[in-house]
Formats: C-alpha cells, structure tokens, sequence
C-alpha cells in the first residue's frame, strides 16, 4: 500500500512515519519536511522501517526538464554560468489568513514552493548549492509575499530565484532562464510547455538536440567555423541556433502525466530493490538544504 500525504508542511513530519511505521510505503508532498534535521528523521525512519517513500518533484518527470538536463550533460551549448528563476504567481488561491502565510505551518515561501526550483537546478545542472543570499517584502505584517535569493554553487553557476504571490489568475507567469558560454535556453512555465535555445554549437550539439525532439524542427543556420572564447573555455562551432521546442498537450494533462511518471518510479521502487528513485529521500532534503538556508538569511 501507498500513501500520499498532502497536507501543509508542517504535517509530513510526523504522518510520513506514522505511515512508514505502520507498514506502508509513502509519497511526500513537498516540501518533504521544514526544515533538514526532520527530512534526516524521515530518510532514517524509511531506512529503519525499509519502506519506500518518495517526494512530488514532478519537475524532475516534465518533458521540457528532461531535455533540459540533456542539453547541458551534453554541452551542446558550452557550460552553464547563470541560471534566473521569476515566478510570479497568483494570489486567490493563497487568501489572507491561509496557512501558506505562517511561517510555522508552511515553512515560507522559499521552503513551501522554492522546492521545486531548487531541486530543478540542482537535478538539470548536476549542482549544489554551497551559499545564499536573500530578501523579502512584505505586503502586510504576517504576509511575506515577494521573496529573492541568490545561489552560489559548487559548479560556480550564480542562480537567482525570485518568487511572489500577488499577481492576478490572469498574469501569473513562471519563466526559468538558464546562461551559458554559448548561447541561452528560456523555460516557459510552471508547469514547463516550452524551451526557447538560442546560440551557437557544433555538429555533435546539434545531432544530439534533434535527437531530443525527433518530430519537431530545430532551426540551425550553417555558418563559418568559429573558435569562440568564453571565460575560461574555447569551443568550435559552426551552427546558430534559434530554437523553440514545445509540448502539444494542455498544460493540466502534461501535469497529470508528470504525476503518473513518479508514481510509476515509486511503484518500481518498491517491487525492485534495485531501482533508483527518481526523486531520493537526500534530493527532497538537500532542496530544503537550500531553502532553508535561504528563508533563515532572509532580510
């Protein structure tokens, strides 16, 4: 048996390892704990209890992402340097006197929702963070609706994350830009629909986009070999690219699919020993790492 816990956050905690120790394997709503020393709780309980439990980074199962992370394994457009996430989100599903707004039950925003993104980086970027810096405003007191945090990881890229929740239905937009040495990559989404490439790569990088994305076009121009110097790094290249690679399905039926694929993984997890989670017990903890360290530095 499985169970899902999708309760506020202060929650998984405790009715994580009540389900563990009552036998059953689980699935966490992010965040997985609020604050590290709880998610440790949690991994050691699955590991005392050998259940298997797994967090909602469905993310880690969009179309869009996976290409993503691709993309920079493979180098097609040099190494990453900067990564900048602008999320500004609705605010009638979060209503003055909502549990999202206490910092007690919800954990903050970057804790609560921040999740997603940092484990986003840190899964497409192969990263970890190492410090932050970060702010926050206020639209009344007890209400921290707009939040920023500057990331420094281990791989030197710099991240950016900003978050608020006061924008109408309407005007909710999520985009997550990512730089490279040769050219840079737009994330459209919270859900992401759409990945826009523009830059230069050579043969190998473009072969290995096309594979990606076999039944759309990428548009590539041939141009003269170039040897291009970028920080620290040289790259030959003979191709611009000005591509855009998108998901036909709306965008709640692509949501539905991520959902179905971490289910999947968990269920493999639990009727292979040997399957590797997609989403680790120490991946959910290192994004509350993250979070954590963001939300306590916060001025």
């Amino acid at each position: 048996d499985i169970v899902s816990v999708a309760t506020p956050p202060n929650t998984h905690k405790s009715l994580a390892i009540a389900a563990m120790r009552a036998g059953k394997h689980v699935l966490v709503e992010k965040p997985i704990a609020l604050n590290e020393a709880d998610a440790a709780e949690i991994k050691r309980v699955s590991q005392q209890t050998g259940r298997v439990a797994t967090v909602n980074f469905v993310l880690r199962f969009n179309p869009i992402v996976e290409i993503l992370r691709e993309i920079v394994s493979a180098g097609v457009l040099g190494k990453p340097r900067r990564c900048d996430l602008r999320n500004y989100a609705m605010q009638d599903t979060v209503p003055e006197g909502h549990w999202f707004w206490n910092p007690q039950i919800s954990g903050g925003i970057m804790v609560e929702h921040g999740v997603h993104f940092f484990d986003l980086a840190a899964w497409a970027l192969n990263c970890r963070a190492q410090n932050t810096c970060s702010m926050g405003a206020d639209r009344k007191p007890g209400m921290r609706d707009r939040v920023f945090a500057a990331v420094h990881y281990d791989n030197d890229v710099i991240g950016t994350y900003w978050h608020s929740f006061s924008r109408p239905r309407e005007l909710e937009t999520t985009t997550f830009h990512f730089a490279f040495d040769l050219g840079e990559i737009e994330m459209v989404g919270w859900i992401p629909l759409e990945l826009r490439i523009w830059g230069w790569t050579n043969e190998p990088g473009l072969d290995k986009l096309r594979s990606l994305r076999p039944n759309q076009s990428i548009e590539a121009r041939k141009m003269e070999p170039v040897r291009a110097h970028s920080s620290d790094m040289f790259y030959d290249v003979e191709y611009e690219l000005n591509a855009t690679i998108k998901l036909n399905d709306p965008k709640l039926e692509v949501y539905a699919e991520n959902l179905r694929g971490i289910m999947a993984d968990l269920v493999a997890a639990i009727d292979d020993p040997d399957h590797k989670l997609r989403v680790t017990l120490d991946d959910a903890a290192e994004a509350v790492r993250v979070a954590e360290m963001a939300t306590k530095g916060m001025c």
